[in-house]
């Protein structure tokens, strides 16, 4: 999704930021994709609760799948 989210929601009670509340920027700055509770993107919703809204997920990863297979084989 890039650079393009209006804001982003993260929940900081995870053992993943224990520690890290002296400093909350850098917190949010190196905190992982997969933590992201809420993403707003032009302003429509596109990560609700850590999930994707919108997208069909397995149609992607079969995709994915395909395409890496192809790289591998040359």
């Amino acid at each position: 999704m890039g650079k393009c989210a209006d804001f982003i929601g993260i929940n900081l009670n995870r053992l993943d930021y224990a520690g890290a509340l002296h400093d909350p920027v850098a917190a949010v700055v190196f905190c992982q994709p997969q933590n992201v509770d809420y993403n707003v993107v032009h302003g429509k919703v596109v990560v609700n609760k850590g999930k994707l809204v919108g997208l069909d997920l397995p149609k992607h990863i079969e995709a994915h799948n395909r395409a890496a297979k192809r790289l591998l084989e040359g």
